[in-house]
């Protein structure tokens, strides 16, 4: 059987976390060049505000696949049909943004997950191996053990970042499937009145707060799971570099 392993949970099995490259906008030929280097594990895309369409999510999976990358995404929204539109291109991570209430946390997981862990629909793209039991390498129509090993390998990340998410927190935690939770600083310091200011002492301190109850009841949070270094603070500090070594 044919199915995608998730190299940031095999690395967090070990004591480790994953390594994986940051994209806001599409570049299959990075992911190329981090495939040849070796030693990432992952690539994560932007998808609530990088530039990324249906194809370029595709072609960047695919270029993954070829390494043994994994791709995790944030996505634009947690309704079932935005996040199957990134799961049945062949990324292994789901990031929802803005969760506020359990509701919406058993939301993200239902749309992430197949039964009975959740209720992703099955779909026919390259994601689920385009629904061929020649190229699943499953005999017949019967995909139970296929969707239980894609659930096992699927990273579920909730994202808390308002104060109203903090306020929920308690039945958030209760919401099973979620694997790790992401704070959201600039949107959390505007929701708590403080625009544009997430380094502000009350918001590092309600921060630092939610990560011990989260810690405290087993939780985890994204960077207990892995590390990421964005394409384009590399850019941007090579530029620098390079323009302060030959001026």
């Amino acid at each position: 059987m044919r199915f995608r392993t998730n190299r940031i949970l095999e690395k967090n099995r070990q004591g480790k976390k994953g390594l994986g490259l940051g994209l806001v906008y599409p570049s299959a030929e990075a992911i190329e060049i981090v495939g040849m280097l070796g030693g990432f594990d992952f690539v994560q895309l932007d998808g609530e505000h990088g530039l990324f369409s249906p194809e370029s999510i595709d072609e960047m999976c695919r270029v993954a696949d070829g390494f043994g990358l994994n791709v995790i995404a944030r996505v634009p929204g947690i309704d079932g049909s935005t996040i199957n539109s990134y799961l049945d291109r062949g990324v292994t991570g789901i990031w929802g943004p803005h969760i506020e209430t359990a509701e919406e946390a058993r939301a993200l997981v239902d749309a992430s997950l197949f039964g009975p862990d959740g209720q992703r629909s099955w779909g026919g793209g390259r994601g689920n191996y385009y629904n061929h039991s020649a190229l699943i390498d499953i005999p017949g129509g019967e995909r139970t053990d296929y969707m239980r090993q894609t659930n096992a390998n699927t990273l579920v990340l909730c994202q808390l970042e308002s104060a109203r998410a903090f306020e929920n927190l308690d039945a958030i935690l209760e919401v099973e499937g979620i694997d790790g939770y992401v704070f959201g600083p600039n949107d959390l310091a505007q929701s708590m009145g403080l625009p544009g200011e997430p380094g502000h002492p009350d918001v590092v301190a309600a921060e630092r707060q939610v990560a011990e109850r989260i810690h405290a009841a087993g939780g985890k949070l994204h960077t207990d799971l892995f590390a990421v270094i964005e394409l384009r603070h590399l850019v941007v500090d090579g530029a620098q570099r390079f323009l302060a070594e030959s001026a």
